[in-house]
């Protein structure tokens, strides 16, 4: 089952675990809002746009979930491992996921971020419409069943490792593109 919940609300969150509690349960924090402008556009309505439901969220479950020690998946972007044009808003706010993620793992519960790259027929990068400017950047889109069997055998992982990435990158087209250029361990 699904139960959603105002994440910008500690009380309701607190309210949400304990009354929906499971051993078997996973809270899944997946919100997200994009305010793209170049840094020097950058207004603080656009940051508090995109970090209340991102970073101010997961920072309300991170309080809520150590009263309860449910397990966490969080919901974070490749934004945050590779930079983006425009987004240093939310690359930042998804940067903060990571952290906490690791933090969670650190007081003992089970947590993980997973930075996701674009998926393909609904989403952020769908609704922008910049699908194909992330493929001549060598980001292909993540479908359904692929971005679902990853997420899977994440979740599995995440005892271990606090941060991971989906993106099903054109690597041949990546390393082409950065002739002459140091090539970044990824």
């Amino acid at each position: 089952s699904i139960v959603p919940c105002n994440v910008s609300d500690h009380r309701a969150i607190l309210c949400t675990i304990l009354t929906n509690t499971s051993k078997d349960g996973w809270l899944v924090h997946s919100a997200g809002v994009l305010a793209d402008a170049l840094l020097h556009n950058q207004t603080q309505s656009g940051m508090q746009r995109v970090w209340g439901p991102k970073a101010h969220a997961a920072w309300h479950l991170h309080a809520s979930a150590v009263v309860t020690s449910q397990p966490f998946t969080v919901f974070s972007s490749v934004a945050a491992l590779l930079g983006g044009p425009g987004q240093a808003n939310y690359a930042s706010a998804n940067s903060c996921l990571d952290v906490l993620a690791k933090q969670w793992q650190d007081l003992g519960l089970a947590a993980v971020s997973v930075q996701w790259g674009a998926w393909a027929g609904v989403g952020m990068a769908v609704d922008s419409g910049v699908l194909g400017q992330l493929e001549t950047q060598a980001l292909k889109a993540i479908w359904d069943t692929m971005g679902l069997t990853a997420l899977e055998s994440i979740t599995l992982l995440s005892p271990s490792i606090p941060v991971v990435a989906v993106v099903p990158f054109d690597w041949a087209m990546l390393v082409a593109s950065m002739a002459g250029a140091e090539v970044p361990s990824l």
